[in-house]
């Protein structure tokens, strides 16, 4: 019992040291990537949106905010509400089908998410964060609404994934 009580407390630290890090950022650091308020706007038009973090909740919330994209989500599923794969089961037993939920994310654990559900998944990639939302916008949110996302399209955006993260 106490090493898990050391365990615990080494985690709440680090969070803690985590989240004191992300509010001291300059705030020219601390900006949503480039095309990805237009992209959650255009995708709220259409659908549900959800945040699926493993961030603290305050923090989530207050980002969020501070940079009006809480306004472009109806649910917001933090590190409180459990792990992100848990959370997006927990959605789907809301009554979305797999193929109606489109996980998007920047890094391997949320493609492992999705993938632990059945559900899609659309990557950000690392240091080509507007592009990435770029596309979503001109291509992706119009295969996912028209329901052709899935097969080809979503293995192409994995693999050019997959390729970025090993760059």
């Amino acid at each position: 019992a106490q090493k898990e009580s050391k365990s615990l407390r080494m985690a709440l630290e680090w969070s803690e040291r985590v989240n004191v890090a992300i509010k001291n950022l300059p705030e020219e650091e601390n900006l949503p990537f480039e095309g990805s308020k237009a992209g959650l706007a255009a995708a709220h038009a259409a659908a549900d949106v959800a945040i699926v973090s493993s961030a603290n909740a305050g923090a989530v919330r207050e980002e969020w905010t501070r940079h009006n994209l809480i306004e472009h989500t109806d649910i917001m599923l933090a590190q409180d509400a459990g792990t992100k794969a848990y959370c997006i089961g927990q959605l789907l037993q809301k009554g979305y089908e797999k193929d109606h939920v489109l996980m998007i994310g920047d890094a391997p654990g949320d493609q492992k998410a999705a993938e632990d559900n059945g559900v899609l998944y659309y990557p950000i990639l690392v240091k080509k964060e507007k592009s990435s939302w770029e596309r979503f916008l001109s291509e992706g949110l119009e295969k996912f609404l028209s329901g052709t996302y899935s097969g080809k399209y979503q293995e192409e955006r994995i693999k050019e994934f997959q390729k970025n993260l090993s760059e």
